[in-house]
């Protein structure tokens, strides 16, 4: 009876580790939104929401942001927040992203992004990049969600 007893709890152990494969990252999807809000000689401020995906049918919550962002190839900032915000079961969640920069730093530091500027002001574009980590909570278990994004911006003028 206590052999019996002892492979019916290992089959029920092995079904229910096979069955439950416990949850998954989520996912970071892309950057929505993103504008110029300000831009002067000592600070550019740039805003958006960042949209990420949680597979999971249980919630959870956004616990952290460390993000390193590069402007036409040059590191301007880097975003580290604690937060709590929470994260919905099997959908789609926005998070509001708002950074800036001092533009006169680049200059001093790197002189090549000088040309790079002048030419984003040319074709009206400036290449945006993210990366780096988001961490959410989900049922006690945290996941650092890689974020690596790119994308171009314009700033709005007109030329023509």
């Amino acid at each position: 009876m206590k052999n019996y007893t002892l492979g019916i709890l290992i089959m029920l152990s092995t079904l229910f580790i096979i069955g439950c494969s416990g949850p998954k990252s989520p996912s970071f999807e892309k950057l929505e939104d993103l504008k110029v809000v300000s831009a002067n000689k000592s600070k550019v401020v740039l805003s958006g929401k960042a949209l990420y995906h949680n597979p999971n049918n249980i919630t959870g919550t956004l616990t952290k942001t460390n993000i390193k962002i590069l402007v036409n190839d040059t590191e301007v900032t880097e975003i580290y927040q604690e937060h709590s915000i929470a994260v919905p079961k099997a959908a789609d969640f926005k998070v509001p992203v708002k950074f800036s920069f001092n533009p006169q730093q680049l200059f001093k530091e790197n002189k090549g992004f000088l040309r790079n500027a002048l030419k984003s002001f040319i074709d009206k574009k400036m290449e945006i990049q993210y990366f780096g980590t988001v961490t959410v909570q989900v049922m006690g278990i945290d996941f650092d969600v890689p974020v690596d994004y790119s994308e171009k911006i314009s700033f709005g003028l007109n030329y023509e």
